[in-house]
């Protein structure tokens, strides 16, 4: 199979590369050993990537394997979040059903790893979360899930504290939150709310921030200095942060720089619709960036898939990034391993059928198989 380094040989034993031998030729190209067991396939033809990571999705809302639902257009957050509880209602399949139909479909296209957003509130409880659960255990070989607990009706707005901690105690990873000064209404109490929850269960925080403009930019100085006193460093997230994309790059600096120092990740889903933090900034302040598809046919849009090669080519395009070290860049913000693997990495891998690793980012081929520790998934 090819790397960016040339054709190569994979040898696997134990869901880990023992060795990665260059070739002349690429026929019998991936071999996988256990025991006095060896099976073979041939990689003629095929480029090698790491499979993906989709760091922003919610496996309980979308509605892939329902009917169609007509969708209203966005007119306020409040009516929306309103529209969504009454669209859920209607749906047919349990949320164990619908989480596992859509972690498959990822599956086919090479995602191994996901961080999904799973609503928890007095009303929903925990119900949602249970079945994710199920499905992240039934997976378990094929999927890495990392749950966050997420408030979708707002923290604050629906009084969701205590049931957040107890969706911690069952066994969601991450705190969640939304807007703290647009939705909840109060910037101050909301952010140390979640904090809060945070330190009292040792767990990191994935905040949605769709406020724009000012009010955004003070809610993530905000975060990142709470991230920093509260020892969360690494440890927290803000996912779409529209207002980076809004203001001025002097005016968005001071905030990427304090996220930087922080260590706080910017997680997007590349919308085309409105602004989004810019890649060259991003990229050259240093701040940890990843991708998410968010949503996947459910009560906002109508579009997406779960393709993280498609959500990464449709960065490199909106960026302009044609160079082919750029096109290679794009896969560290998508990717759970690296494009040149070293003996010792978990064999979780992928194989498409195009020129190289830069044109298949350009062109976004089928997958032809895809790989964890080791074994076929797909």
């Amino acid at each position: 199979m090819l790397l960016p380094t040339g054709l190569h040989r994979l040898v696997i034993e134990d869901g880990r590369f023992r060795n990665i031998v260059p070739e002349s030729s690429d026929n019998k190209a991936v071999t996988v050993e256990s025991g006095t067991h060896a099976e073979s396939w041939n990689a003629t033809g095929l480029v090698y990537l790491p499979t993906f990571a989709d760091m922003h999705c919610h496996l309980d809302k979308h509605h892939i394997g329902e009917r169609w639902f007509p969708l209203e257009p966005f007119q306020t957050l409040e009516k929306h979040l309103a529209y969504e509880k009454r669209l859920l209602s209607e749906l047919k399949q349990p949320v164990r059903e619908r989480a596992k139909l859509l972690v498959e479909q990822m599956l086919d296209y090479g995602t191994t790893r996901i961080r999904t957003h799973v609503d928890v509130d007095p009303e929903v409880g925990l119900r949602n979360l249970e079945a994710v659960l199920y499905v992240k255990e039934e997976l378990r070989d094929e999927m890495d899930i990392e749950i966050v607990a997420f408030p979708q009706q707002g923290l604050l707005r629906s009084s969701s504290e205590q049931i957040v901690k107890d969706a911690l105690a069952l066994g969601a990873d991450l705190v969640g939150g939304v807007d703290p000064a647009g939705l909840d209404g109060d910037m101050e109490r909301s952010l140390q709310c979640m904090f809060d929850l945070a330190t009292l269960t040792g767990k990191g925080i994935d905040l949605h921030l769709h406020d724009g403009g000012e009010t955004g930019l003070a809610t993530m100085r905000r975060f990142a200095e709470l991230t920093m006193e509260s020892g969360l460093r690494e440890r927290t997230a803000v996912s779409h942060a529209y207002c980076l994309g809004e203001m001025t790059d002097a005016d968005v600096q001071p905030i990427l720089d304090i996220l930087k120092d922080a260590g706080v990740s910017l997680i997007s889903s590349v919308p085309i619709d409105r602004p989004m933090p810019r890649g060259y900034q991003i990229l050259d302040t240093g701040v940890n960036f990843m991708l998410g598809s968010d949503n996947i046919r459910d009560a906002w849009s109508p579009f997406g898939n779960g393709d993280m090669l498609q959500r990464a080519s449709r960065l490199a395009e909106r960026e302009n990034w044609v160079s082919d070290e750029r096109l290679l860049g794009t896969y560290q913000w998508v990717s759970t391993g690296n494009l040149i693997p070293a003996e010792g990495d978990p064999a979780d891998f992928l194989l498409v059928r195009a020129i190289n690793a830069q044109h298949a980012v350009a062109s976004v081929p089928t997958r032809a198989a895809v790989f964890k520790k080791g074994m076929r998934v797909r």
